[in-house]
This record gives structure tokens, sequence and C-alpha cells, in this order.
């Protein structure tokens, strides 16, 4: 009777042994999964990178156009919204500043200082400034500042739509 406990116990450890050789392999299905999972998900996050920096990029934009406008106003009250400001004498040193023709149009009542394009970091932005005398006391600074702005678009890839910042403030 203890020769069958032994033996039965030794057939069983063999069997189980006869399992875990069989088991311990990866078949091809299970590697194909595994190589098409790691696949989408490579896929994901090269996109998901390639849009987050596109969008930086395009913040980026937004930050500067509304920088250079806050510069703009803030240069013409410093000299009390005078009609003779010209932001090429106060900015070109510091940035590229060329003239443009004017406007199509103003906002009501405005009078036109000047349109100028100011280059930074290879974008163009036209800006236009315009003042309006409120109460002889006070004076409306009108500063618009637009620029192209890039889209990504599968079907036309030279897509761009104007994008701007109009500030005013008052002297």
């Amino acid at each position: 009777m203890k020769t069958d406990v032994i033996s039965s116990k030794r057939e069983i450890r063999i069997l189980k042994a006869g399992r875990r050789k069989r088991a311990s392999g990866v078949n091809l299905i299970e590697v194909m999964a595994v190589t098409a999972i790691l696949t989408i998900t490579v896929v994901g996050t090269s996109g998901y990178r390639y849009y987050s920096s596109l969008n930086a990029h395009w913040a980026q934009e937004q930050i500067t156009a509304a920088r250079l406008g806050q510069l703009l106003c803030g240069s013409w009250a410093g000299v009390e919204g005078d009609e003779t400001y010209d932001p090429e004498e106060h900015l070109e040193s510091d940035l590229e500043v060329d003239v443009l023709s004017p406007p199509d149009s103003l906002p009501p009542a405005f009078v036109l200082l000047g349109s100028y394009r100011i280059t930074i970091e290879g974008v163009a932005y036209d800006c236009t400034l315009a003042w309006k005398d409120v109460t002889p006391e006070l004076r409306a600074i009108w500063v618009s500042v637009k620029w192209d702005w890039r889209e990504e678009d599968l079907s036309n890839p030279d897509k761009a739509f104007r994008k701007s910042f109009i500030i005013i403030t008052y002297v």
C-alpha cells in the first residue's frame, strides 16, 4: 500500500513537470499580439508628440503677437499717444520693422498712425496703429497685430488663416 502511494506521488510529479515544460513556450499568436499592441502604442505616442510640439509652436506665435501688441501699446503710451510716434525709431534697434501700405479698414473715427511689418523668429506680424481723441484730455490708442496661422491640413498644406490681436488703451 505504501509503495502504491509513493509511486502515485512520483507519477503526479512527473505529470506536473511534463505539463510545465509544454506550457512554458511562447507561441506565434502571442508574439504577433504583443507586436501589434506595441506598434499601436508607438504610433499613438509619436502622433501625440508631433501634435503637442505643433500646438506649442502655435501657442508661442500667439504669445509673441500679444507681447508685441503690448510692447507697441506701452511704447506709444509712453510718449502719451503722440501723433508723431514712430515704431521704427523707438523699436528699430531691437526688432526688424518695415513700413507697410495702409490697411483697407480701421475702426470708426480712428485716425491711422501707420502700418508696419515686424518680423520675430521668422514670423511676420503686421501691425496697424491708430488713435482717436475721446475727450480733449483722453486719447484712445488702437493697436492691431495680425499674422498667418498655418494649420495642418493634408488636403491643402498651404492653407493659412489670418489671426489677430487688437489692444486698445487710453492715455
